[in-house]
Formats: structure tokens, sequence, C-alpha cells
């Protein structure tokens, strides 16, 4: 096995089936490998450290936890590899639309634990946008159309927002600040107890650095001016899926009335309304917001 360092970052994402956003994860908070660099402050990885990768991905998926692994030594995780090996019945998870019927099949038979895991495998092997657009989005409306048309219950939505408000702040505490001096406060307005949009966001913000401060649903215009003013907070995130167009208005513009003309102020969501002033930025596309927040 050469050890020369001969694969970019886009390459060893191919090879592993690890997104990029992964894998610098794993590098940055648990140390399981050290690519070399390019003197533009690129990466290169080793044959061994595909391997290496390859090994401690496979692991995960079997239930193994990233920080207790990520430092063994190779031949260690080899061995663990193979006393371990995966299940012959279990189909790849890489496949989308393959994880979301997989998914939707867990949360009709109420089994929160299967669906978390497929989802929480699904999340590591997918960039974040992704997994959002084409995982958590269409199971979110899927569930909600299906609820509303009575061919599931409420004990199916209700398990099923459990399982999207678990995986999503987990995954927004992988990602530690690293500027304390971006700091976002994201919530939705009174009114609207609907938070998985908001928590999307969260997400993004964390992973892009923020140090954000998730206040939750139904909150006061006030409440939120203050926790920005408090926290000094350049920007403000507030998603709105269910308000009528009137509350939508009344919220939104409440909440930008309230706030220091220094801060940005950025809406999403079903029923944000169109009809506000020119300081909020309506956004629907999570990858525009994304690219807002890497800025």
């Amino acid at each position: 096995m050469s050890d020369e360092a001969k694969y970019r970052v886009g390459m060893v994402s191919k090879l592993t089936g690890l997104s990029t956003h992964t894998l610098r994860m794993w590098e940055k908070r648990y140390a399981a490998v050290t690519p070399k660099r390019t003197e533009a402050g690129g990466r290169l990885y080793t044959d061994a450290d595909v391997e290496r990768l390859r090994l401690l991905h496979g692991l995960v998926e079997r239930g193994h936890s990233i920080g207790g692994i990520a430092t063994l030594p190779d031949v260690d995780l080899r061995h663990m590899s193979a006393a371990f090996p995966p299940p012959a019945s279990e189909a790849p998870t890489h496949h989308l639309p393959e994880v979301r019927e997989r998914v939707m099949e867990a949360i009709e038979r109420l089994q929160v634990n299967e669906a978390e895991q497929m989802l929480s495998r699904a999340a590591l092997s997918t960039e974040p946008v992704e997994f959002l657009k084409q995982i958590v989005g269409p199971i979110l409306v899927e569930v909600g159309e299906r609820w509303d048309s009575g061919e599931l219950r409420i004990a199916h939505e209700h398990a099923c927002s459990a399982v999207m408000r678990g995986l999503l702040f987990s995954l927004m505490r992988l990602y530690p600040a690293t500027d304390a001096t971006r700091r976002v406060v994201v919530a939705t307005p009174a009114g609207e107890d609907h938070e998985l949009g908001a928590l999307m966001v969260s997400m993004l913000a964390a992973m892009h650095g923020w140090r954000v401060l998730y206040l939750g649903p139904d909150l006061p215009a006030a409440e939120i001016a203050y926790a920005v003013e408090e926290t000094e907070a350049e920007l403000l995130m507030l998603s709105v899926a269910n308000l009528d167009e009137a509350a939508s208005r009344h919220e939104l513009g409440g909440s930008e009335s309230a706030l220091p003309r220094r801060v940005r102020f950025m809406a999403g969501g079903r029923a944000a309304s169109t009809e506000v002033g020119s300081g909020i930025v309506l956004e629907q596309d999570l990858e525009v917001v994304a690219s807002s927040l890497s800025r």
C-alpha cells in the first residue's frame, strides 16, 4: 500500500462514502486521520488514510460511536470489523429515495429507534444541505400530508417529529463554534409551534461555525429582540410554517421593528409573509441559506 499522499478530499469522499463535511468533522473533532497539506493548504490523503476511513465508516454504520473508535490503531479497527460484520440483509443506505422509503416504513410501524439509526447513518454519508432537502424535508411533508388525509395517526406525526427533533439537536451539537464573534439567534415567532424548520437552519448555522442560540418555538417579538441584544447577535433567523398571512406579517414586522439596525434578519418557511419590511430577507431555499451563512 502506497504511503504517497495523492487523493484530494472530493475523491476520498467518493472512495469512502463519507461526505466532505463528515471528513472534516472527523479530522478536526476526533483526529481520525491527519492528511498532508499542499502548498495552497488543500488536504491530500494516502491509501492508508482511505482504508482507515472506510473501516471507521463501516463500524459507525454498525452502531459504534466515532468518538470511541477514532483514535484506535488500524489493527484494532480491522479486528473489530471482522468481529462485527454487517448483516447480510442490510441494504445500502446511500440511495436517498430508498432511505426515505425505509424510514417511512419504520415510522408507520412506530419503530423510532430503527428510524433514528437509518437517519443517523444517512446524515454521516450525505452533505448536510442534501440530507435536509432530500431526506428530512420530504419525510416531514409526506407524514404531514398522510396525517391530514387520515392515512396516518397523530401518534405517527408526533413520533416522526420527535425523531427529527432529536436528530437535528444531535447534529447541531457536533459543530463547535469556530468564531465566537458570529452569533445568531434562531426561533419561531409567537403562535408558531412548528420548530423543525428552525432546527434545520440552526444546524446549518452551527455547521458554518456560528455560535447558535436556539430559543425554540412560539416566542413573542419582545423576547426575541431581548435575546438578540443580550447576546449581541448579528443575525436573527425565524421560521414560519403555519401562521396565517396576517399573523405572519404582524409577527415578522413586530420582530423587525424591535431589532437594532445593525442586526440582519432572515425569515423562511412556507407561511413566511411576503409583505414585510425591506429589512427582512425572505429565503426558502436551504442551499441559499447555507451559502449566506458561509460568508
